[in-house]
């Protein structure tokens, strides 16, 4: 994956990241919240691994928000991102065809420096 690429999990991590330190909360008090170890939110936030729709609702529970806040959030991110000439693909994963034919391993979808720093200017203007 390129530098101007990104993935829609390494998007909402980022929101969910700003939202996270917005509400005053470290990682593993969110971690907590959503019955999760500190380690694997890490990872989610991060983007190194994939939400499922589930940990996206035990996010918005652990915020105090209402889904589509979050939801409605990466949206607005992804078109934003994709009107900067940012391509936003699904996160490969290990079961899929796609996956067992990649080279390249899950952690290369970890949004570049560049990119991240376009994610925060992008976000940080709500």
């Amino acid at each position: 994956m390129n530098e101007n690429q990104t993935t829609y999990s390494a998007v909402l991590g980022v929101i969910l990241s700003n939202l996270r330190k917005e509400n005053g909360l470290e990682q593993g008090e969110m971690a907590g919240r959503m019955g999760l170890s500190q380690a694997s939110y890490s990872r989610l936030e991060g983007g190194k691994s994939a939400f499922s729709v589930d940990q996206m609702y035990q996010a918005a529970i652990a915020l105090g928000m209402n889904e589509d806040d979050i939801t409605n959030r990466t949206n607005n991110t992804v078109s934003e991102l994709r009107a900067n000439d940012v391509e936003v693909l699904p996160q490969v994963r290990a079961n899929t065809y796609q996956g067992k034919s990649e080279l390249t391993p899950v952690g290369s979808f970890v949004v570049g420096a560049a990119l991240g720093a376009l994610l925060i200017g992008l976000l940080s203007k709500r």
